[in-house]
């Protein structure tokens, strides 16, 4: 396991434990409420699909998998409790055609099969909001921007706050929030902790616990020449695990997660220099299995004005390594590394009654062929509520290295042969805006499609590029709107994702749609009402593995805040009020009825 045995690797290790240590016993367990802004203030991203998602005091939301129920263009599917694999399907791609990043930074697990950041984990506690792009975005954000990017955005929440809470299943969770401004800048701290003893995927079963534990710290520092901003994340998280339809009692996972960011910000120029680490540990029985990757990133960018133009030109590169080591019946371990560096100038533009987005990118790879996309984006303000919209944005993907030169001890092998994926999103659509004393509606209505060639799947014991085009294509509506004290928010998306084949893809229903309501019932008291529904779809049976259909599903959750005093306040919340029973995906049972209770005080 790389990670573990570099120098530098070992210094940072021990730099956490001295920090941890001095904190110990201070955790931060924040309540929060998930609030969707529809559509994005700067006009220059008026034609980037792409919604922004706030960190709000009113709903116990903790993962990253939990946020995205605000979005029906983003399908998170956990296989069971906390802690367990979620995969994300974004306007119906593949789980592994979705960028994660922090604070603009890519943070791949390259070891991995589908190189998709742990959503069914990872907190948002730390994360001041979220954006979500939809759509190919390479030529913005680089490799693996297929179906969309998700960025975490960190800082923002400038209070000194405790919190405890606690609920169903031994769910308990405590911690902090302390920051300090000065003149000079802004520095906090965020740890956070949350324990629980979960439950069974299968009825009957034995309950399947999880505990995780969160640190970030966050600086900004005002500078005559600039501004310097730095992040550190560390994210350590234990589980218990069953397989589809199975009770495994002795099979546990061990998560743990760095990343590290440097910013300097000026009038010049941009420059961001990061390290991430993931460092996966499962065991089952006599079978161990690791799973490590480290990825060391940089990013330089240029961002002036040529009258009405306002260009960005910029390079970025990464240097990223994985090794698979599994140590019982089959003992190997695979040791891999690779480059990539990437071009890109992107420009953004108004005239008159028009905005124009474009871009250029040019991308390379140690193990791979180069790769152009592209990024062309029209808005047209019809009047001063409304402005259509198009688009067209490539995006591709390399093959992870799990992908390339992994291995198991159920004969699984890489292919060194696979090729990258490559994608192109057209789209069309209108944006609306309406304010007057009573009312702020913000809409959007968007008809997209997506085509991917050289998609990888899985076949023989091996990954291989399918080939044709495989094609994802459908429609999202959203719409906010503001009353006085009242906020509604629905989100409908229809999608039809097949393969090169014109067979269904799994997981993916058709239909979705989230309906949100949120009144001030008084100065004191807040209410929320959500509403998730996901339509019939296609699936993997449990045991025989033939695909099968899953039925429609939906779930309602409730909940309250209410502020006793300036410094304090109480939210309850209770998710599946109804307690339904589904299965999503099938053979991993979903959580019934379900509470939480939080308690907040700010000092």
């Amino acid at each position: 396991m790389p990670p573990r045995k570099t120098t530098k690797q070992g210094d940072f290790m021990k730099l956490l434990t001295i920090i941890l240590t001095l904190l110990s016993g201070i955790v931060w367990a924040e309540p929060l409420k998930i609030t969707l802004y529809i559509v994005p203030s700067d006009d220059s991203l008026l034609t980037t699909n792409v919604d922004t998602v706030k960190t709000q005091s009113y709903k116990n939301t903790v993962v990253i998998g939990e946020v995205l129920d605000s979005n029906t263009s983003f399908q998170a599917v956990r296989s069971g409790p906390r802690g367990q694999q979620t995969s994300v399907f974004t306007r119906g791609t593949n789980s592994n055609n979705t960028l994660f990043m922090i604070n603009g930074s890519p943070v791949t697990d390259h070891s991995t099969t589908n190189s998709l950041f742990d959503a069914g984990v990872d907190s948002v506690t730390y994360a001041d909001s979220v954006d979500l792009y939809k759509g190919s975005q390479s030529t913005l954000w680089g490799p693996g921007a297929i179906g969309g990017a998700i960025n975490i955005n960190t800082g923002g929440a400038l209070e000194d706050s405790v919190t405890v809470k606690g609920g169903s299943n031994n769910t308990a969770g405590v911690g902090i929030n302390y920051f300090t401004a000065q003149p000079s800048g802004i520095y906090s701290i965020k740890v956070f902790q949350e324990t629980s003893d979960g439950y069974s995927i299968v009825e009957g079963g034995d309950a399947d616990g999880y505990g995780y534990q969160t640190f970030n710290f966050d600086s900004t520092h005002h500078t005559s020449a600039g501004k310097i901003a730095t992040t550190v994340v560390y994210r350590d998280s234990d589980a218990e695990l069953d397989g589809s339809g199975t009770d495994d009692t002795d099979y546990t996972s061990d998560s743990k997660f760095y990343f590290l960011q440097a910013r300097y910000e000026s009038d010049l120029f941009n420059f961001v220099i990061d390290r991430n680490v993931h460092d996966r540990e499962y065991v089952n029985g006599t079978e161990i299995d690791n799973y490590d990757s480290a990825t060391n990133h940089f990013k330089l960018s240029h961002t002036n004005n040529v009258g009405p133009i306002e260009y960005t030109v910029g390079t970025e590169g990464s240097a990223y390594s994985a090794e698979f080591e599994n140590r019982g019946s089959y003992n190997s371990s695979v040791d891999k590394s690779a480059q990539a560096n990437g071009y890109f100038v992107n420009a953004d533009y108004n005239l008159g009654d028009f905005i124009f987005n474009t871009g250029v990118r040019h991308d390379t790879n140690s193990l791979h062929d180069d790769v152009d996309t592209y990024r062309l984006g029209v808005g047209y303000k019809i009047n001063e509520h409304m402005t259509a919209i198009a688009g067209s944005n490539t995006g591709f993907r390399a093959p992870t290295l799990y992908e390339m030169y992994g291995a198991d001890n159920f004969g699984y092998t890489g292919n060194p042969n696979l090729e990258e994926e490559r994608a192109v999103t057209n789209e069309v659509g209108l944006i609306s805006r309406y304010s007057d004393e009573w009312v702020d509606i913000d809409s959007k209505f968007v008809v997209f499609s997506t085509k991917i060639d050289n998609m990888i799947s899985y076949s023989n014991s091996t990954y291989n590029n399918t080939t044709g085009t495989s094609t994802m294509e459908g429609w999202e509506l959203q719409n906010k709107q503001q009353y006085d004290d009242t906020t509604i928010n629905f989100s409908v998306t229809s999608v039809h994702a097949q393969d090169s084949n014109d067979v269904q893809l799994t997981r993916r229903p058709q239909y979705s749609a989230v309906v949100g309501l949120g009144h001030d019932v008084t100065d004191k008291l807040k209410v929320w009402y959500d509403w998730n529904y996901y339509g019939e779809h296609k699936d993997i049976h449990p045991t025989n593995y033939s695909t099968v259909t899953n039925g429609e599903q939906h779930h309602t959750d409730i909940g309250l805040l209410y502020k006793l005093n300036e410094a304090t306040e109480v939210t309850a919340t209770i998710n599946n009020v109804t307690d339904l029973a589904y299965e999503r995906p099938m053979g991993y049972k979903q959580p019934g009825r379900e509470f939480t209770v939080g308690l907040k005080y700010l000092f």
